[in-house]
């Protein structure tokens, strides 16, 4: 029983400062990941996602040349 104690209050300020640093470390770790953590949409658990387009579409790109310019527009 003694040998268990010693182990454990034997240099006991070196071993939480270890302890607290294998902490931090970990804390960060995770965090990052989460932050990186892209949830996908699982078909039939929800509504569907809100498309968003950031290129023109067929008929703006196809009506972009036709269309004349507007005195005073850019």
């Amino acid at each position: 029983m003694t040998r268990i104690k010693l182990f454990f209050t034997e240099h006991w300020k070196g071993k939480l400062v270890s302890l607290l640093v294998a902490f931090s470390i970990w804390y960060l770790i995770k965090s990052h990941l989460d932050s990186e953590r892209v949830s996908f949409p699982v078909p039939g658990t929800g509504s569907p996602p809100v498309r968003t387009t950031t290129t023109p579409t067929v008929e703006e790109s196809i009506l972009n040349p036709l269309t004349p310019p507007i005195p005073g527009s850019e």
